[in-house]
């Protein structure tokens, strides 16, 4: 009898387990690709911990019943550009056999192959989500103690309960330390810093490519980008590391960083709640 609850339980584990979790790709810039249901309308979109509210291109957004809003929010571009956006409400979001119901978003009219749009962490308050690079999964709830011993602290941006970002601070060559948005949308290997740290890290800006990056939304405005490479980029507690990846100094940027989240681990979880990402592989 022993015996049979157990296969049992271990079973119902496996389903439980099985229903929590989705399947992603990873689109050539490293961007973590899912396919949604919202309001029953299905679409691929970017996981993008750094889009801090859910953002749905035009040409999806006309497929959905989406009622007229006075309401918006403006929220600024890493090199802080304002932007206006409307904000609307769905029914319902559908993740895999996750149903977040009543979520704020936002549109935007761009047209990129492929893409419907970006889910941002808004959704993940209070729900713990692992990335398995391993396995391209998403998994939802919460985690095993044994999973929890190797983490990193990040801080919360809550943009009075529109909009969610996430920090957390890292070294850079072994010299300074610095608050970094934590951004999956920005792609694979994308570490960008603030141009002010090329004289504290005593580089020189004519071992470094410039050019002028244009804004995507205003072709007036542009900022002065140096590309090149720093030694080391590394968490605080020395978990996680990067030797010699490339990098870019930005003038204006808002932020002191922004990097991608792969470097981190092949297996993460960002637990809002904890304020801690767990490093399980």
């Amino acid at each position: 009898m022993k015996k049979l609850l157990l296969i049992v339980t271990l079973f119902l584990s496996f389903i439980l387990n099985a229903q929590n979790s989705v399947p992603f790709t990873l689109n050539e810039y490293g961007h973590i690709m899912i396919k949604v249901k919202v309001d029953n309308v299905e679409g691929n979109f970017i996981f993008d911990t750094g889009a801090g509210l859910n953002v749905y291109f035009e040409k999806f957004a006309k497929k959905l019943s989406k009622k007229e809003s006075y309401n918006f929010f403006v929220g600024h571009r890493a090199t802080g550009e304002a932007i206006e956006c409307p904000l609307y409400h769905s029914e319902s979001v559908m993740i895999g056999k996750n149903n977040f119901k009543d979520q704020t978003y936002s549109t935007f009219d761009v047209d990129f192959p492929n893409v419907d749009g970006l889910i941002s962490l808004q959704m993940f308050q209070n729900t713990p989500v692992t990335i398995d690079y391993e396995k391209s999964e998403l998994i939802f709830g919460e985690l095993k103690n044994t999973d929890k011993k190797k983490f990193i602290d990040i801080q919360i941006a809550d943009h009075a309960g529109k909009a969610i970002d996430i920090f957390t601070n890292i070294k850079v060559n072994n010299k300074i330390t610095i608050q970094v948005s934590l951004d999956s949308g920005s792609g694979k290997g994308a570490f960008t810093f603030s141009s002010h740290f090329l004289d504290v890290l005593g580089l020189n800006k004519a071992d470094f490519k410039t050019l002028e990056a244009k804004s995507d939304f205003n072709n007036s405005k542009s900022n002065k980008v140096y590309m090149g490479s720093v030694a080391e980029i590394s968490t605080v507690n020395n978990l996680a590391k990067v030797e010699k990846p490339n990098a870019r100094f930005v003038d204006g940027l808002i932020y002191e960083g922004i990097t991608g989240i792969e470097w981190l681990g092949k297996k993460i979880t960002i637990s809002i709640p904890d304020k801690k990402i767990y490093i399980i592989k």
